[in-house]
């Protein structure tokens, strides 16, 4: 049976749990949820999912939005992940098209990603599909009432 790329739905949010799990986030279907509930509510985000019959193997979330430094909105891959029992058999090139051809069709002018120091293939693969390593990403955890509401 063939990969099917399709929109993200709410009820995804289990198998999507296990692969942000799976991609190094601990991530709880009920955790999960509520993000998709956020997420899927905003029109700037669009996620993709791989499924194998019924299996979701695979997930691109998205973002467009515009830039500061050039005119016209980007596309930012937030995240990719494929399942490891599918890795390596064309799902994340299926899951990039798919991004890319949203960007395209939302008249973004680039495509952009961020990707840990510690994850080489995943770089590589970047690269091999024309992304270019031409910057660095900081992060810092930021305290509020909010977060430690949680």
């Amino acid at each position: 049976m063939g990969i099917a790329i399709r929109c993200a739905m709410l009820t995804d949010a289990e198998p999507l749990a296990r692969l942000m799990t799976e991609l190094g986030y601990p991530t709880s279907s009920h955790q999960m949820e509520r993000r998709l509930t956020s997420i899927l509510g905003d029109a700037d985000y669009q996620t993709f999912v791989a499924c194998d019959g019924d299996a979701l193997v695979g997930v691109i979330g998205t973002r467009v939005g515009p830039m500061y430094e050039i005119d016209g909105p980007y596309g930012q891959i937030m995240a990719l992940v494929v399942s490891g029992t599918h890795r390596r058999r064309g799902v994340g090139v299926l899951l990039i098209n798919a991004a890319e051809s949203h960007f395209m069709a939302h008249g973004a002018a680039v495509s952009i990603v961020t990707s840990h120091n510690r994850r080489a293939d995943a770089h590589a693969f970047y690269e091999r599909h024309g992304y270019t390593f031409d910057g660095r990403r900081y992060k810092k955890a930021l305290v509020s009432a909010r977060l430690e509401a949680t």
